[in-house]
């Protein structure tokens, strides 16, 4: 472990350019506000003149006063009462002397604040447009650094970078930049309870009551490596945010925030999926609640309707397999067989007996307008059932197939079949014909959809290749576009989230969040922050023309992002 902060020692250091104290009952008066918020007299230092806590944060005359109000306190993750006004809207900072390294460092540490949806953007000088200026300062022989707690609305003014980083990597001088910048919008240590979490050694920082606000939606505890925020920094460190820092920061200072409707409290949920069961024209909400069962939440009602009692189910979908316009609902129940809810009756007709199946989708392979029932019976084969017959076709033989969907790819109106078979590639069966095109090889594939991301009216192919990246084929050409690079991506799918007629895309980065690539754009939009998400769907639930966005937060529940 690492400390980040100076070593601080009472009285005043001489540096070069000499030292340059305050009133002394200025800095009296400093102290005594601290005490007041409830910081312990030892964790307050005075160095050339000027009061730190916690190591490594300045706090001006001003910024103390501030923090003389009341407050709550609880663990990880903590900011001050002090907050910027979300009226600024870019913040620059200056770092002029920064060379080599620490220059880029610096870079990337900006980057980090300004990739993401903030209220504010951040830039390095020189830049047009700012709102306010932080000094970036080189202190020759420190290793850590120092900034102070934002007053008025305003960040510090001054960060202090040690050039005893000079020795470690540019990811960890990264590391320390953002941490201090972190400091200057209001951020406290993430351990400030326990110092010794992240340093080894050392105790409670004090709550300070207003002064060590918990932020909702971080963890409750910290660990090592689990906050930028932490007091000390590891020879090891990325650099980067890690999830609890953007929840942190979502919550403070997201742009637009996001509002999630909770529709369902917290529940063992499997199997979530939307559908016009009643054929009015708004989509319902259909839900496998394990040992509960299977229920429906009609027409966006904040009541839940059971169309089934708890079993074993594998494989929910829904379809109009009879194309009288109204969605059937269909299930796989676990040693019972294949069954189809017809018309939102209160009965269920069976159309397969009990069998190992993998994959059930539906699609109009024939282009008639009725959807046909598409299933993987294991050791037997991929198998359709054309118009609602009592009969099933099979369309290729048995083998180990892993994700099987359909699309119109070529834009004739006809869906295709699109199936990965593992160990020989990404095969398309267009037109409902005998043969099978190859359009990729052999590749570990996680998650293969489809939608039109450019709007014009022919639906592309989306796959996340394990270790390659997220890439898109568009319009059925022979090429693949890269539009995200390898991640661990949890759930990816499309929907016209703001209803202008181009489907946007959406996937849960593990440990960056929820993002959204709306209308085929370079960049993406954070929904929500990082957070163990299962089931992530779209689905119009009001009926307003625009699709919304549904997601189960394990542990809190099931939300919705009208």
């Amino acid at each position: 472990m690492f400390s980040r902060s100076l070593v601080l020692a009472a009285g005043c250091i001489a540096l070069v350019f000499g030292c340059a104290e305050p009133p002394s009952d200025e800095i009296q008066e400093i102290v005594s506000n601290l005490v007041q918020a409830g910081f312990p007299p030892d964790d307050i230092m005075v160095v050339d003149g000027k009061v730190y806590v916690g190591r490594d944060a300045e706090v001006s005359l001003a910024a103390s006063r501030e923090m003389l109000g009341t407050g709550d306190s609880s663990l990880e993750q903590y900011r001050t009462n002090n907050l910027i006004s979300t009226s600024l809207t870019k913040i620059c900072i200056n770092g002029s002397t920064f060379t080599g390294a620490f220059s880029t460092a610096l870079d990337l540490a900006i980057q980090n604040y300004d990739e993401l949806p903030l209220t504010f953007a951040m830039a390095r000088t020189p830049s047009t447009d700012c709102s306010i200026m932080i000094n970036a300062v080189i202190q020759p022989g420190v290793v850590g650094g120092s900034a102070g707690f934002p007053s008025g609305g305003l960040p510090y003014h001054t960060i202090n970078i040690g050039g005893g980083l000079a020795s470690y990597s540019v990811d960890v001088i990264e590391h320390v930049i953002t941490h201090e910048i972190g400091h200057t919008i209001g951020f406290r240590h993430s351990d400030y309870y326990n110092r010794s979490i992240s340093c080894g050694t050392g105790g409670d920082e004090g709550d300070a009551g207003i002064g060590a606000i918990h932020i909702p939606g971080t963890p409750t505890t910290a660990t090592v490596g689990g906050s930028l925020m932490n007091s000390c920094f590891r020879s090891s460190e990325t650099g980067e945010f890690t999830a609890s820092d953007i929840s942190a920061l979502e919550t403070l200072y997201m742009a637009a925030q996001s509002i999630w409707a909770q529709v369902h409290g917290a529940y063992d949920m499997r199997h979530a999926t939307v559908g016009d069961l009643d054929g009015n024209g708004v989509e319902d909400l259909i839900v496998d609640f394990v040992g509960s069962g299977l229920w429906v939440r009609y027409n966006n009602a904040s009541t839940w309707t059971l169309v089934h009692g708890a079993q074993d189910m594998r494989h929910v979908t829904v379809g109009d397999l009879d194309g009288n316009g109204v969605e059937d609902l269909i299930v796989d129940f676990v040693g019972s067989g294949l069954w189809v809810r017809y018309n939102n009756a209160s009965t269920w007709t069976l159309v397969h007996g009990a069998y190992d199946m993998r994959h059930a989708t539906v699609g109009d392979l024939d282009g008639n307008g009725v959807e046909d029932l598409i299933v993987d019976f294991v050791g037997s084969g991929l198998w359709v059932r054309y118009n609602n017959a009592s009969t099933w076709t099979l369309v290729h033989g048995a083998y180990d197939m892993r994700h099987a969907t359909v699309g119109d790819l070529d834009g004739n109106g006809v869906e295709d079949l699109i199936v990965d078979f593992v160990g020989s590639g990404l095969w398309v069966r267009y037109n409902n014909a005998s043969t099978w095109t190859l359009v990729h090889g052999a590749h570990d594939m996680r998650h293969v959809t489809v939608g039109d991301l450019d709007g014009n009216g022919v639906e592309d192919l989306i796959v996340d290749f394990v270790g390659s990246g997220l890439w898109v084929r568009y319009n059925n050409a022979s090429t693949w576009t890269l539009v995200r690079g390898a991640q661990d991506m949890r759930h990816a799918t499309v929907g016209d989230l703001d209803g202008n007629g181009v489907e946007d895309l959406i996937v849960d980065f593990v440990g960056s969040g929820l993002w959204v690539r709306y209308n085929n754009a370079s960049t993406w939009t954070l929904v929500h922050g990082a957070y163990d998400m299962r089931h992530a769907t779209v689905g119009d639930l009001d009926g307003n023309g625009v699709e919304d966005l549904i997601v189960d937060f394990v542990g809190w529940g099931l939300g919705v992002l009208y």
